[in-house]
This record gives structure tokens, C-alpha cells and sequence, in this order.
């Protein structure tokens, strides 16, 4: 090796090749990269080409008529990616800084939502990175595939730069992840003991006071002040016979002390509960929540830039829309298309620990960071949220505020006083260490989705409720106490008893005349899908190739409407693959082909799109190792002998790779792999 010490470079290549095929190999077998996730695959394609592709992008002037095509294989199948600009997560004046209030540059035009060319059903949305690489999920009918950074699991350089797996394969903590519900019990209780200790009337006898009567918020001396529910607005300080004994002349008391109370103090309180009793005036319209989002300095040191905390912050908004926008709250039958958008960012880096202004610099149990995080004022916001890198006792994955028609808190709620100072209760936090473990995308963004559900007014669904904690084969919805799998039915859904909760919440502080919700933007004409609101969209003028629908254009005639049917037409190509270039609708052509555990598909005559194709019976054998589930080839072959697939336990003398291998057991928990 001579006096160098150095191995030859043909003897170096070699082990790296050993090493990558065993590692490869494993991956095949099945790999498990973390506590959470137990398969994942390496995702190759070529970088460079998806880097020209985003450039041209950029280059045009009209970036909604383009489109980004990417190809690979992972998890047992080929995915045909085509992407285009995604500008509905940041609003057009959304302010990007760091602790030093310096402008963070971020290229919002790397938002990417789209679909796979063969499933008109799919849903895709994430990232276009600096490197050419694709983070984000895709949504199929049948499952959800995530693509994140190997640089959050792997701590050495790969060959590869980027992991799939199925949603179906992630393990979710056993731990009540969500601290919320517990901290809503915490101030009924905090309201309870004032009671108990006979400040409040009838509290000996009764529990109707804490049903009934609202208790204001607690004084920097540690009092309180009770109002009569019935009576909850404004006019229960001017009526002095609301208020609990108290004779018409005198002011409001306060039960501790025995002293008027400072009604300017509460002017911010009293505004907030304000008509919440009366008749809300809904504005269908209002749909959009906006977002004040924040990093801090672990967290900025965990993603290693301003612009991957900006990134990781982007891909939890646009997953939450992805889950919030299909929900029916009102119960009408229809989504209700609510979203969020993000209005403002702050990325606390290391330079914010030499600032005495910073609030986070050292440890804090969960509460604690929550209130210290509340001490803001997000009056501008219909939300604010906190990311950090924090290991919180008990494995705490998020904490909010719980939204409530009868006291301060969650959604919209206006800064006020609460537990001795200011604090704003449109609050809520999210931590992506878990145990000492990162915690994948798959879990944070269901984990934020719950804490918003908390805002929104939504407590944990009662397990003595089967309507609500169905459990099962379809499982349980997005808020119940512990965490799903979120592989299941329900597993995206919210409960009937959170609908009930969060539609009343929703339209007394969200949707009514003076909620904070907003318009959303309109559907853009011209990006070549046809949007809510459009008949059709065949892009651009110049990129328009049919004669079935108007295109966009910079100034059309009045009676040329774009994205609309012309005179006459039937039917656009764009609205389907059912619809012929004559604007007419195809009748018995193939629309869709045979995938092995889907029949092919054939117009009917009837619309342009492709009707559904008829799924395999589930546990029809696939690919040699797989079976069918639900029209796509993704379940274990176990599956096909009424078996569950599990960890390989290797014996002694077995080779290392035997933990890697897929295992088959009897249905049951207590059943051995």
C-alpha cells in the first residue's frame, strides 16, 4: 500500500461498491429507517434535467402555463410526476425574515402542486429544492407517498439525496403525542378551583356556575371576574344586574379583592366575547385562515438554513390544505374548501441567543414555550405557530390553544390578558423531535393538522363515543387522543363530534362579518387545469391547441370569457381524456389501462373524464411479491394467505440481513413473527 498509508484507489471503488450493493439490497428487502418508519426505498433521478426544467419555468414570463415533468421508480412502481407553480401557499405581500429582521430571498416560483399522468385521481404537492431534488407528498385514491431529504436521517453523504415511503408504513408514537386537551382540562379546572373556594356563588352546590357563567380572564393580582353567560356581550358591563352580587349601582367587582375592576384592562377581552351568543352572519366566501408561522433557533440549526426552515414550514402548510380543504363543516354535502396561507415568516437563527429580546433561548417544558411563544401579539393573524427541535417530556408533538364560543382562545382570539399578562391565544406550537428520533413528515403535518383542529374548537373525540371513536377497519378521525395511522378511512377526517364543534366555532370567530377569515384567490385561468369556478383551461392563447374552450389571454373580448366553452362545444380536452379534439364525447375508447389490480377503463359517452375502473378483487397476486389493495399493487403478499406482514427476528446464526427480510404471522398482536 506503500508509505503513504493510502488504500488503492481500485481497492477504495471496490468496497464503495460493496457497501452500496448490501445497502441496496437491504433496502429491497425492506429497510427500516427509523422508529417511525418502517420501510423506505432511495428515489433516483436526474437532478440536473429537473434544474434546467425549473429554470426555463422561471424564464417565462406566464410560469402557470409550464409545467415540470420527473420519472423514477420507488415502492413497486413508476411515477410520472407533471408539476406546475403552486401559488396559492404565500400571499402576494407575505414578509420572510430572520431574528435580525433582515428580508430572508426565497424563490416562492420552487411551489409545486400536480398530479401523475396515469391517475387523474392523484394529488401532488411540494418543492422543487436548489439541488434539483423533489420534496412533497403524492396522493393517490389508495395511498400517500412521501419524498423527504436522506440529510434528515443519515448524518454521512449518500448516493442518493432522496427516500420514499408509504404513508402505510409509517408507525405512529404510542404516546398521546398532543398535550392540547390536556392543557383545555388544566383551565376548566384552574376556572373549577376559583369556584370551589366559594368565589363563585353557588359553588358548593353546583357545577352549573362553570357551565353557565363566564369567568374573565385571571388579573395580574391572581382575581377574577365572573358574568352571567346568558348574557354574554358587552351590555353585562353596562347592566350592573348581570353582574354576580352586585346591586345596579356599582361597578363591576372584583371577587377577590373586593374593587372595581380596570374596564380598559378587559376592553380587549370584552371586544373578543362580544355577540358570540348572537346569530352569526356567515360569508361563504370567507374561507381562508392566514398564517404567521415561526422558527426557532433549534430548529434553524436542525434544517441548517433559513431556506430549508422556510421549505419544511411550506410542505406542512400545503399537506394541512390538502386535508382541511376536502372537509365538510357545515355539513351541506359539499367541501368546504377551507385553507390557510401564509402571511408572514420569522427564522430565529443562532445570532438571536445575543439577543435579550429573544424568548426561547434555553429549555422549557411544553406549556411554558407555549405561553412564552403567546406573549406576542398576532392580532394581524388568523393563527400563529411555533416550529422547534425540542424533546418534550412525555413525547409531546404539539400543544395549542383549544378554540371555545365561551371563553378566550384558538382561532382568531384578539390579544388579551390571561394568567397575570398580555398574551394572544391564537396560539399553537409544533416540535419535530420525538425521543431523541427526528420525526418524519408524515407525522408532523398530522400533528399539525390536530393542533389546528384544537384551534378550531375541536377537543379530543370522547372514546365512549363510537360514532366517534369508531376504531375498526376504518379507524379513528384526526382528533382522537392518540395517534392514527393514517392509512385508514377515517384516519383525515374529522369526527362527527368535532364537526359539531368546529362549524359553531368556525362561524361565530371565523366566518361571520367580523371574523378573521379572508377571501380566497380566485382560480387561475391559464395554468391548464381546470380549477373550481372554470368550465375548462387550455393554457394560454399561444399554447392553446384545441378549438373547444376559450383560452387566456391579456385582453379578451367581452363575449370570449377565458376558460369558458365556446358556443356550441360540448366538451373541452382539457376537461378530460373523454373528449375529442372536435369537442365531442369519446364512447367505448380506452381511457385508462389494465394495472394488474385495476380493469382497463372506457369512456361511456357521458363526461370527459375517465370513468372508474373496476379494482381487482383485494390479495390478487402482484409484481410476484405484493398483492392488490384497493386498485393499486401495494399490500404484502403475507395478505394473500390472511396473514399480517412483520419485522423479521433473526436467530442465531442468521445472516445480519435476515431483520431486513418480510416476515409473515397470524392476524393478532400477540402473535409471533
Amino acid at each position: 500500500m506503500g508509505s503513504s498509508g493510502k488504500l488503492p484507489k481500485l481497492y477504495q471503488q471496490s468496497l464503495v461498491w460493496i457497501f452500496l450493493s448490501h445497502f441496496l439490497f437491504s433496502v429491497e428487502s425492506g429497510l427500516i429507517l427509523n422508529d417511525f418508519i418502517r420501510h423506505f426505498e432511495p428515489v433516483f433521478y436526474n437532478h440536473t434535467d429537473i434544474i434546467e426544467q425549473h429554470r426555463r419555468f422561471k424564464r417565462d414570463d406566464r410560469q402557470d402555463r409550464n409545467e415540470i415533468r420527473i420519472r423514477f421508480n420507488a415502492l413497486n412502481r413508476l411515477f410520472k410526476l407533471r408539476l406546475w407553480s403552486d401559488t396559492s401557499i404565500f400571499t402576494e405581500d407575505a414578509s420572510l425574515e430572520n431574528s435580525e429582521g433582515k428580508p430572508i430571498p426565497f424563490d416562492v416560483s420552487r411551489i409545486y402542486k400536480g398530479e401523475l399522468e396515469d391517475d387523474e385521481k392523484s394529488h401532488a404537492e411540494g418543492i422543487i429544492k436548489s439541488d434539483g431534488t423533489f420534496e412533497g407528498f403524492i396522493h393517490t385514491p389508495n395511498e400517500l407517498y412521501y419524498f423527504d431529504s436522506s440529510g434528515s436521517y443519515f448524518s454521512e453523504p449518500l448516493k442518493f439525496q432522496t427516500i420514499a415511503y408509504r404513508h402505510s408504513d409509517v408507525k405512529y408514537p404510542e404516546d398521546d403525542g398532543c398535550a392540547s386537551h390536556k392543557l383545555y382540562l388544566k383551565r376548566v379546572e384552574e376556572n373549577r378551583g376559583y369556584c370551589e373556594k366559594s368565589l363563585c356563588p353557588s359553588a358548593k352546590n353546583s357545577n352549573s356556575v362553570i357551565q353557565n357563567d363566564i369567568m374573565l380572564p385571571e388579573m395580574a393580582d391572581g382575581s377574577h371576574v365572573l358574568l352571567k353567560n346568558d348574557l354574554n356581550d358587552i351590555s353585562a358591563l353596562r347592566n350592573r344586574n348581570n353582574l354576580v352580587r352586585r346591586k345596579r349601582s356599582q361597578e363591576p367587582l372584583n371577587f377577590t379583592t373586593g374593587g372595581p375592576i380596570d374596564k380598559e384592562l378587559y376592553s380587549g377581552w370584552i371586544r373578543g366575547t362580544e355577540g358570540r351568543k348572537r346569530r352569526a352572519l356567515i360569508d361563504p366566501k370567507k374561507k381562508t385562515c392566514m398564517l404567521y408561522l415561526q422558527a426557532d433557533h433549534l430548529f434553524y440549526n436542525k434544517m441548517g438554513s433559513e431556506e430549508a426552515c422556510i421549505e419544511s414550514m411550506t410542505r406542512h402548510v400545503q399537506r394541512v390544505n390538502n386535508i382541511y380543504q376536502a372537509i365538510d363543516f357545515d355539513g351541506d354535502g359539499e367541501p368546504d374548501d377551507i385553507n390557510f396561507m401564509i402571511k408572514r415568516i420569522k427564522v430565529h437563527t443562532d445570532s438571536a441567543l445575543s439577543d435579550t429580546n429573544y424568548r426561547y433561548p434555553g429549555n422549557y417544558g411544553v406549556e411554558k414555550f407555549l405561553e412564552l411563544f403567546s406573549e406576542e401579539d398576532y392580532d394581524a393573524f388568523c393563527l400563529a405557530y411555533m416550529f422547534t427541535y425540542r424533546d418534550f417530556d412525555g413525547g409531546t408533538l404539539g400543544l395549542a390553544w383549544t378554540g371555545d364560543l365561551k371563553n378566550a382562545g384558538g382561532v382568531c382570539e384578539k390579544n388579551g390578558h390571561y394568567r397575570g399578562s398580555l398574551k394572544s391565544l391564537n396560539t399553537g406550537i409544533i416540535t419535530l423531535l420525538n425521543y431523541g428520533k427526528h420525526v418524519p413528515p408524515a407525522v408532523s403535518h398530522v400533528t399539525l393538522a390536530h393542533e389546528i383542529g384544537h384551534n378550531f374548537g375541536s377537543p379530543h373525540d370522547p372514546e365512549n363515543n363510537k360514532d366517534c371513536t369508531p376504531g375498526g377497519e376504518d379507524g379513528n378521525y384526526i382528533m382522537f387522543a392518540r395517534a392514527t395511522s393514517g392509512d385508514k378511512k377515517n384516519n383525515n377526517k374529522f369526527s362527527p363530534c368535532s364537526l359539531r364543534s368546529i362549524n359553531g366555532v368556525l362561524n361565530a370567530k371565523a366566518r361571520d362579518s367580523r371574523g378573521c377569515f379572508t377571501e380566497p384567490k380566485r382560480a387561475i385561468c391559464g395554468n391548464g387545469v381546470v380549477d373550481p369556478g372554470e368550465e375548462c383551461d387550455c393554457g394560454w392563447e399561444e399554447d392553446c391547441k384545441e378549438s373547444c374552450c376559450f383560452p387566456m389571454r391579456s385582453n379578451p373580448a367581452m363575449n370570449e370569457k377565458p376558460c369558458t366553452l365556446r358556443p356550441f362545444k360540448v366538451c373541452s380536452p382539457s376537461q378530460g381524456p373523454c373528449c375529442t379534439e372536435e369537442c365531442l364525447l369519446k364512447q367505448g375508447a380506452k381511457c385508462r389501462e389494465d394495472n394488474g389490480c385495476r380493469d382497463s377503463s372506457y369512456c361511456d359517452g357521458t363526461t370527459a373524464e375517465c370513468p372508474l375502473s373496476i379494482n381487482k378483487p383485494n390479495k390478487t397476486v402482484c409484481n410476484d411479491e405484493f398483492v392488490c389493495f384497493m386498485g393499486e399493487c401495494t399490500g404484502s403478499i403475507c395478505l394473500a394467505y390472511g396473514l399480517e406482514s412483520c419485522q423479521c427476528l433473526p436467530k442465531p446464526g442468521d445472516p445480519p440481513t435476515k431483520s431486513c427480510e418480510l416476515c409473515c404471522k397470524k392476524p393478532g398482536d400477540d402473535q409471533e413473527c
